[in-house]
């Protein structure tokens, strides 16, 4: 789930970006191609998040493959093609997830339960999956990285603030988005830290559990109060 990058600052006029190839140069139409392209994009996420994407080089991701360079090449003209590839399968697998989260089961327990499933859930995929610690590291690279991550995270606040209007019902409409985007950047912005120090990632996320059940209590109190003084005017009805 999500990105966080800043466009980088140009304290100079830069040189124009070269034209980048798209991730495939011929794309797999059978099941042995696919598998090799898969096979190749595995060992690119390994290699792109042990050494970076600077350092990370074609003949490295061909050995973590175990195939020939040539091969890479038949379908990824460059280094850049193969992250983008990755920064793709982020994308599909992110919005996947995403669906699966937020009109499944979960969605219907009571909101601290959901928030605090949801920031695990989205900790242990980031985690586990090395293609999602190599594209979130260096999704700042390029301005079509930044560009398709700012889409993403929009996409997410999106879906986030459609959850909102039945969990949030106090929430004004009109603020439903605005908050969803605070709330994606933060979790964004966290993610990134607890990923830079591995160490304290467990403890990163807890606190980030706190800032965000600090920021949405108002809005799930001022809900609960109102259930409460409704309740209370029922009874009083009935004296």
């Amino acid at each position: 789930m999500f990105v966080n990058a800043r466009k980088p600052r140009k304290s100079r006029p830069a040189a124009p970006e070269p034209e980048r190839e798209r991730p495939a140069r011929r794309v797999p139409t059978q099941d042995r191609s696919r598998q090799r392209v898969e096979r190749i994009l595995d060992a690119a996420a390994l290699v792109f998040a042990a050494q970076g994407h600077e350092a990370a080089t074609m003949e490295a991701i061909a050995a973590r493959a175990e195939t020939s360079i040539g091969s890479i090449y038949q379908f990824y003209p460059n280094k850049a093609a193969v992250f983008d590839a990755l920064v793709h399968r982020y994308h599909t697998r992110t919005r996947t997830f995403l669906d699966a989260l937020l009109t499944g089961p979960l969605m219907d327990q009571p909101w601290p339960d959901i928030l605090d499933a949801a920031i695990d859930a989205i900790a242990a995929l980031h985690e586990d999956d090395p293609a999602f610690r190599a594209v979130w590291v260096s999704m700042h690279l390029t301005e079509t990285m930044v560009t398709e991550g700012e889409a993403l995270n929009r996409d997410i606040a999106a879906r986030l603030a459609a959850v909102f209007g039945p969990k949030l019902p106090r929430l004004p409409p009109r603020k439903r988005g605005f908050v969803a985007m605070m709330v994606v950047e933060l979790v964004s912005a966290m993610l990134i830290l607890s990923a830079r120090r591995p160490g304290e990632g467990k403890a990163i996320m807890a606190e980030t559990k706190k800032l965000l059940r600090l920021y949405l209590t108002p809005w799930e109190q001022a809900a609960a109060a109102k259930g409460l003084g409704a309740r209370r005017s029922k009874v009083r009805s009935h004296r």
